[in-house]
């Protein structure tokens, strides 16, 4: 309830003196903010303080917006491509809002590294504040050519060949302002930095705010190709025994949603356009780790309101697995990026990097 308050004022929808006054607030402490991206970005412009080469290509794919954007299954789906074209790669992580050791070297991950590592089983993902320590443990080690700069549009410290930024259609621009008056992680003229867009969720947008983003990102920069993508469900896989369902197993299915990413809406739109009934979508923050009382109450609840199975997505089921789920029908929806308009451009933006 908060936070859908919070939300209504950032968006103007609030009113009054109450709304004033937070409103007020909230622009102070962008001062601060503001001035630390500054200072930042002059030190690195003016060479005071200097970005640091590979001996490998690095594309960076990142957002300027906070909220789930649909970055990771942007990184995945380039993985993907970059493997389709002979190129040997790494996904290196900042692993923000993970609490998970890993296994390999006691780094700390999260809910993201985790499901891009079940995803691609064979690709290193090295997660961790130094990036570029971890890059060149990924040429040295795993003698990797190209990596993927996973959330890495603000991270200057690693010099990229191609910058890439996926900007959400139900939330493109963070309203204009710097956090946390609004949800710009930096000012919107910064975007001339990047080398290509890639708008998300363009199915869940209007067309009119499509066009409006076209012309927004033209405006401030001109010369990077702009592609358009949705985000569409591929498979059901059952927690309990690894089977996969298809997706039509859904339709008319009682279902109880749960989920702690940055979009649950585009969760909620998913579910509704598989026809699935959906009774209940109980929110978490993002990057929640969820535990064993929270998911009890969960399956308790869906039990008393007969649902048929918890569907989840794939960040938060890499987090339930550890848990005891007491035999609850818990499935996970997998999600895959489509580049729906200028699947060309993109390629064309990789290829004239890591073919040069």
């Amino acid at each position: 309830m908060i936070k859908e308050y919070y939300l209504s004022i950032l968006s103007g929808q609030q009113r009054g003196f109450v709304a004033a006054i937070i409103k007020s607030t909230l622009t102070t402490f962008t001062l601060p903010y503001s001035a630390v991206l500054k200072t930042r970005n002059a030190l690195y412009n003016n060479g005071i303080v200097r970005s640091t080469s590979l001996p490998a290509k690095v594309i960076s794919i990142g957002n300027i917006t906070t909220g789930g954007t649909g970055k990771t299954p942007l990184v995945e789906f380039s993985v993907k491509y970059l493997r389709e074209i002979g190129k040997k790669v790494a996904i290196l992580s900042r692993g923000y809002g993970g609490n998970n050791s890993s296994q390999e070297d006691n780094e700390i991950t999260n809910d993201e590294c985790l499901a891009l590592k079940e995803n691609l089983q064979d690709v290193p993902v090295l997660a961790g504040k130094d990036r570029v320590k971890n890059g060149e443990k990924a040429i040295s080690e795993f003698g990797v050519d190209c990596v993927i700069l996973d959330d890495g549009f603000q991270h200057f410290k690693l010099k990229r060949d191609l910058d890439i930024v996926v900007i959400d259609a139900l939330n493109p621009f963070g309203g204009g302002k710097l956090i946390p008056r609004g949800g710009l992680r930096e000012p919107l003229r910064n975007l001339g930095r990047a080398d290509l867009f890639i708008i998300s969720h363009c199915d869940q947008g209007k067309e009119q705010t499509i066009q409006s983003i076209y012309t927004r990102l033209k405006q401030i920069n001109p010369r990077a190709s702009v592609c358009e993508s949705n985000h569409t469900a591929v498979q059901i896989d059952n927690i309990k025994d690894g089977t996969v369902l298809e997706l039509e197993w859904l339709k008319g299915k009682r279902v109880y949603a749960l989920s702690g990413i940055g979009n649950p809406e585009s969760f909620t739109f998913t579910l509704k356009g598989l026809e699935a009934d959906l009774i209940m979508h109980r929110v978490f923050r993002d990057h929640h780790n969820y535990t064993q009382s929270e998911l009890d109450k969960v399956i308790s609840d869906s039990q008393l309101l007969g649902a048929d199975a918890i569907v989840v997505t794939q960040k938060d089921i890499v987090k339930i697995r550890k848990l005891e789920v007491k035999g609850a029908n818990i499935l996970s929806l997998k999600i895959e990026i489509q580049i729906t308009k200028g699947i060309e451009l993109y390629k064309e933006a990789i290829d004239r990097v890591v073919k040069n």
